[in-house]
């Protein structure tokens, strides 16, 4: 008796632990506008082409829109004598905030502020910034959502961003 009195604490952590563990895990999967506008803009700035999922079909294919801000971006990293990997960027600061959310719940605003590094190698980056070498880039972009059977998805011409 004397040993499950002195063990009686850490299995009680424990089984705190676990339950706070899938709270917490349950909440961070709940899909609010300022996830939904940070996911994309790393996707959009990391030149990653799975950002479509997150694009709205009110503005057409969202597969055919990123294929084609894709190929203008490969086009421009030719011009100037880079490959595309060359254009990507990675946040090293990023910080959302919902403007708007209309009454109905299915139109948002969110504002996207942040800072970014080139991101050919995200270890690069890492040196770059410890090192103080390369140029940091500001981003200050407000995001058009709309909620689509049920989940939020940006809703603007990503070209024009």
């Amino acid at each position: 008796m004397g040993s499950l009195n002195r063990i009686a604490p850490f299995i009680v952590l424990l089984v705190l632990f676990a339950l706070l563990q899938g709270a917490l895990i349950g909440m961070e999967t709940v899909q609010t506008p300022a996830s939904v506008a940070a996911a994309f803009a790393k996707d959009y700035y990391y030149l990653d082409a799975d950002m479509q999922k997150w694009l709205c079909t009110g503005q057409g294919d969202p597969q055919a829109m990123v294929d084609n801000y894709l190929h203008q971006k490969r086009v421009e990293a030719n011009r100037r004598g880079f490959k595309l990997p060359y254009l990507r960027h990675l946040f090293t600061h990023l910080h959302v905030e919902t403007r708007h959310v209309d009454d109905a719940g299915t139109v948002a605003a969110v504002h996207v502020r942040g800072t970014t590094r080139v991101g050919i190698n995200p270890a690069f980056m890492v040196i770059g910034k410890l090192f103080d070498l390369g140029e940091n880039h500001e981003v200050d972009i407000t995001l058009d959502l709309v909620r689509e059977n049920g989940r939020w998805r940006v809703c603007q011409d990503i070209l024009a961003l």
